[in-house]
């Protein structure tokens, strides 16, 4: 019963999907989190379009 409990299969895609699902999030909050590198460049291009409309004396 152990040795067919070994080879028995079903159930482990089941766990590769969720480590695959933990690794897709972990890559999602490293880019859209709130540090993240995706966030940091929206964050400079917006300031730099903010910048470019203001005024030079203001």
């Amino acid at each position: 019963m152990f040795k067919k409990f070994i080879q028995d299969e079903n159930g482990a895609t089941a766990i590769e999907y969720g480590i695959l699902a933990a690794g897709l999030a972990a890559g999602v909050l490293t880019i859209f989190g709130s540090d993240g590198v995706f966030i940091s460049a929206l964050k400079e291009k917006f300031i730099a379009i903010v910048d470019s409309l203001n005024p030079a004396g203001e």
